[in-house]
């Protein structure tokens, strides 16, 4: 089973530079152009503002250009969103740039990283799930040309329903290929309905358990973007494959200690974790 676009009724693949260049006839169509007032500066302003709104609403939509061509479109992306991001800044050189243009800024910062860390997950759909060693798992991969990164479980380690379960992306943010998909899932359980079917998001998630010594242990498992700041904990999720190589994870525990089932708690991106544990 292949993992959905998230352009659910997108056209045949196209070239970025063909998407880059119906988002930017949107943008010029949708921005005014100021006569009065601030006048020069605005109207200067009026370039990188459609190169920013329409990098960023093309980044939106990456996944219909064929995965050869993305790392080389986030590249340009990059510069491009750089460039005019610049061009701003010495505009209103030496005064606060207005919130508006701060705005956009972002918006382009945020579809960049979007697309650069996208990926397919996996979600615990069990009550528990316990996974082996993933060394036959990173040969097959190998085998099968895969270059990208692949986070699973901690050998013996449990991870408890609704916290994810796995993470996999192909170089540029790409979804791995179907048969590669596949032998994740297999991996993870996904046949026995142990994990959900992959799905595709903008950016991994670690698990972080968190433990109360008073209490005696570990008392949640904490959720949290791999972009946003590390809160206190032990990370589930281990990084088995970078850039295609197998990377050392540890054996299972000969024996492993009891954990009750936890509480799985979600921490959104920008949102601050509360203090419910200390590690």
């Amino acid at each position: 089973m292949g993992v959905p676009s998230p352009v659910p009724d997108a056209p045949d693949i196209v070239t970025w530079s063909a998407l880059l260049a119906h988002w930017t006839e949107f943008a010029r169509a949708s921005v005014a152009l100021p006569d009065e007032g601030e006048g020069g500066r605005w109207k200067r302003a009026v370039a990188p503002v459609i190169t920013l709104q329409s990098t960023a609403m093309a980044l939106a939509e990456l996944d219909r250009v064929d995965d050869a061509e993305r790392p080389l479109a986030l590249d340009r992306a990059e510069i491009a969103c750089r460039d005019a991001t610049r061009a701003l800044h010495e505009l209103w050189r030496g005064e606060p740039m207005p919130e508006l243009l701060d705005e956009l800024v972002q918006d382009a910062r945020v579809a960049f990283e979007a697309a650069a860390n996208a990926g397919v997950e996996w979600i615990v759909a069990a009550e528990r799930l316990v996974c082996g060693h993933p060394g036959d798992l990173i040969d097959r991969l190998q085998k099968l040309g895969f270059r990208g990164e692949v986070f699973v479980p901690t050998p013996g380690v449990p991870v408890f329903r609704d916290a994810p379960a796995g993470f996999a992306r192909a170089p540029g943010g790409a979804a791995p290929t179907d048969e590669q998909t596949k032998l994740i899932g297999r991996f993870l359980g996904q046949r026995d309905g142990l994990v959900t079917d992959p799905e595709r998001i903008a950016s991994p998630r670690q698990v972080y358990r968190q433990f109360d010594f008073a209490k005696g242990g570990p008392v949640r498992d904490l959720v949290v973007p791999m972009n946003e700041p590390l809160p206190p904990g032990q990370p589930v999720l281990v990084l088995a494959m970078e850039g295609g190589e197998a990377l050392s994870v540890p054996l299972p525990p000969r024996d492993p200690p009891r954990i009750e089932t936890l509480p799985v708690e979600m921490v959104r991106a920008g949102e601050e974790p509360d203090a419910g544990a200390s590690v």
